[in-house]
């Protein structure tokens, strides 16, 4: 007796894994194949233990003279085994819930010999033993009943007995479709075969594998037409056959150039609808008669089912795969705003799924096209590629086909122009792709998709191709516009900040100031800051105003120019404050508030240097200042917010600034900045602050940006704008 023994887990794999271990050891062992019956029992003992025991497993296959038993054992004795009842098919749809178990105990008593179920103290065991003489694989499709009671399988034909064996082996749809045109081919006495199912999109039929038609090179899937598929006619459900083919309109094919001259097919049929074909050819004429022909029937008829389902699950997971990388691609493509990325990474990904290579040309708004990015897998060919492009710009061209004619590259002269001819052949012939980058009904440029010469598009890469050039062209539209509204944003902030090369020298003070909006994708923010000369005067002021975008921008310009304009006219701060607040009132109409500090320097009268400073601080942060032995403090008093209240007054201050004090004045974006739950507040800045003495306004500022950044990386929620005054 041989005895063969394997520990499986409890996983969903586990089935196939003690399917495959099975049919290995009883092929190793000589046992006379097929024995389907076996590996179908396996599978539903094994499945059962999974489902119901949810323990560890072994399988053990023992070999006596003239019969063979498994046994499947599992770990979980108090889980009984279901008992088995009448073998049936349940038609009517049920949940997993209302299942109550599988088929194995009830298959058991249909097929083997001898079954039965053993319970021990720590384990329990479903085994079964099928006699030689028993496997006579037959199906459970038939009504016929043997000695025993109980459905037997009737015989199949011998003609298809090693293809009704690969039909219980664990094959791909490839594979079993490679079997299946070899056994036809010798059972019929045939020169060649090919099998031909529907496409995904069941439109086209396709050539999946033959067998004496191409000189004995590798066969590649192949779309035809009908006719081509069908010699004779459209599609019947019986056999049919061709006596000469030098007359049928398949001699346009691949039949008529490997020389075959009769030709018999049968359709595979599914539910009462064709899903393929199964033809086998020779090079006689009048080869195949009836008895041929009823016999290829019984080989289609043997693989229809399960070459659908497999058929059937290959294009759902072609079409997972494709909506997984549709996703992928619109994930990328968002991810960035910037037009030259975006065609990059369009090349990039096409490259990597869809075709060899690929081009993006982009058209700008005179509507002018330029190609701007060549990938081929070989980056060798990438220069040839472009010069290609180049010299050949592709038109519109959705259906896959060479891109140029023979006749387009020889009036191009393009090998006599430096390009290498054999290369430029090579890409020439290649099926292609052109599909117009099109969003909003603009047109934004194109996409081209090309492969080699031995391949070609399958229907669903086209249709994938056609998807991806309307995610492209959104994503590229997106980054026009993001180009666009930063342009704009820019010269708005241009506007309402003094240009650096027109800020006022002042005498005896050394100044700087410094911006930076909350959002690094928009440069329109609440904060501003200015410095400017008014009749022998220097002024300067620093702002913010509720909020950032257009909104507060129209405020921020509002109050920068009218501040000038009262300032040259000589009014006080206060009055200054007072006119700015009633304008503010009568132009803003989305209430908007401005907080600013505003003050006018002048020099100092008591002889010891210095600065006189006149100054309102309306709602913002008071300013501060350190003098030389690093001592800061805050000064000036708090007054009213602009925009928020009409009957309110402003009262101008006066400060003395001596040499050698720094002043920094802030907006809340430095001293509400933050670290988790902790804030900076006044008291951190002022610490910060205090090391800045002796230091000159450009390093003060370089200083507090540091260590804002050390403080809270990357924290700046609110717009930051600071202003230094060191005076000398």
């Amino acid at each position: 007796m041989k005895v063969a023994r394997r520990e499986f887990p409890p996983a969903p794999e586990t089935a196939a894994a003690a399917r495959e271990f099975v049919h290995d050891t009883l092929l190793g062992w000589g046992v006379p194949d097929p024995f389907d019956d076996i590996i179908l029992l396996v599978s539903e003992l094994v499945t059962n233990a999974v489902i119901h025991a949810d323990s560890s497993l072994e399988v053990t296959v023992r070999r006596s003279e003239g019969s063979t038993e498994v046994m499947v054992t599992d770990s979980a004795p108090e889980r009984a085994v279901p008992q088995a009842g009448p073998l049936a098919v349940d038609t009517t749809p049920s949940t997993d819930n209302e299942r109550s178990g599988g088929l194995g105990l009830a298959l058991a008593s249909a097929i083997a010999s001898s079954w039965g179920v053993s319970y021990g103290r720590n384990d329990k065991a479903v085994w079964f033993r099928i006699e030689d003489k028993g496997a006579d694989h037959t199906s459970l499709e038939s009504p016929q009943v043997r000695r025993g009671g109980g459905p037997v399988r009737p015989m199949r034909p011998p003609a298809w007995s090693a293809l009704d064996a690969a039909l219980g082996s664990r094959l791909s749809l490839p594979q079993l479709l490679e079997r299946t045109v070899e056994y036809a081919t010798s059972n019929l006495g045939g020169d060649a075969a090919y099998v031909a199912l529907a496409t995904s999109d069941e439109t086209m039929w396709e050539v999946r594998a033959a067998m004496g038609l191409t000189g004995g090179a590798p066969w590649r899937p192949l779309r035809v037409r009908t006719e081509e598929i069908f010699p004779s006619a459209a599609p019947e459900p019986g056999p049919v056959i061709n006596d000469d083919l030098m007359i049928a309109r398949a001699s346009r094919g691949a039949l008529s150039r490997a020389g075959m001259r009769s030709l018999v097919t049968a359709p595979l049929i599914v539910d009462g609808r064709v899903t393929g074909l199964l033809a086998v050819a020779s090079t006689r004429a009048r080869h195949f008669g009836s008895a041929a022909a009823k016999r290829l029937q019984e080989g289609a008829d043997l693989i229809a089912l399960p070459v659908e389902r497999a058929r059937l699950a290959e294009v759902e997971l072609s079409r997972r795969a494709s909506l997984s990388f549709l996703a992928e691609a619109s994930d990328l493509l968002a991810g960035t705003l910037d037009e030259r990325m975006t065609g990059a990474l369009a090349a990039q990904l096409i490259t990597s799924r869809l075709g060899r290579w690929c081009a993006i040309h982009t058209t700008d708004e005179l509507g002018i096209s330029k190609l701007t990015h060549v990938v081929h897998s070989d980056e060798n060919l990438n220069d040839v590629l472009r010069s290609l492009l180049t010299a050949l710009p592709p038109q519109e061209q959705r259906e896959p086909q060479p891109l140029w004619s023979p006749q387009e590259l020889a009036d191009e002269g393009l090998a006599t122009e430096g390009l290498d001819e054999h290369l430029t052949g090579l890409l020439a012939r290649g099926p292609a792709i052109s599909i117009p980058l099109v969003a909003h009904g603009r047109a934004l440029g194109r996409m081209t998709i090309g492969k080699n010469e031995t391949d070609d598009f399958t229907r669903e890469e086209a249709d994938v191709a056609d998807d991806l050039s309307r995610r492209v062209a959104s994503a590229m539209e997106n980054a026009r516009l993001h180009e666009r509204h930063t342009a704009m944003s820019t010269a708005l902030q241009r506007s309402l900040l003094p240009p650096k090369d027109k800020e006022p020298v002042i005498p005896g003070v050394d100044h700087a100031v410094y911006y930076r909006p909350s959002d690094e994708r928009s440069e329109v923010g609440g904060d501003f800051y200015d410095v400017f000369s008014a009749n022998g005067r220097w002024c300067f002021a620093i702002g913010d105003v509720c909020g950032t975008g257009p909104e507060a921008a129209a405020v921020t310009g509002l109050a920068r120019h009218t501040l000038r304009a009262l300032a040259r006219e000589g009014f006080t701060p206060a009055h200054i404050m007072q006119r700015l607040n009633m304008a503010i009132l009568d132009e803003n109409t989305s209430t908007r508030f401005l907080t600013m500090l505003y003050g006018e320097m002048t020099p100092a009268t008591d002889g010891a240097g210095g600065m006189r400073v006149r100054m309102v601080s309306a709602g913002h942060p008071l300013p501060m200042r350190v003098n030389q032995k690093g001592e800061v403090e805050t000064f000036g008093n708090s007054q009213p917010l602009l925009g928020a209240f009409e009957d309110v007054g402003f009262a101008t201050e006066s400060v003395d600034i001596h040499p050698g004090e720094v002043v920094l004045a802030v907006t809340d974006g430095v001293t509400e900045r933050r670290s988790g739950s902790d804030m900076l507040g006044d008291e951190g800045l002022a610490e910060i602050f205090s090391h800045a003495a002796g230091l000159t306004a450009q390093a003060v500022i370089s200083r507090i940006e540091r260590e804002l950044e050390e403080y809270a990386p990357g924290g700046n929620a609110d717009d930051t704008a600071m202003l230094v005054l060191r005076f000398l």
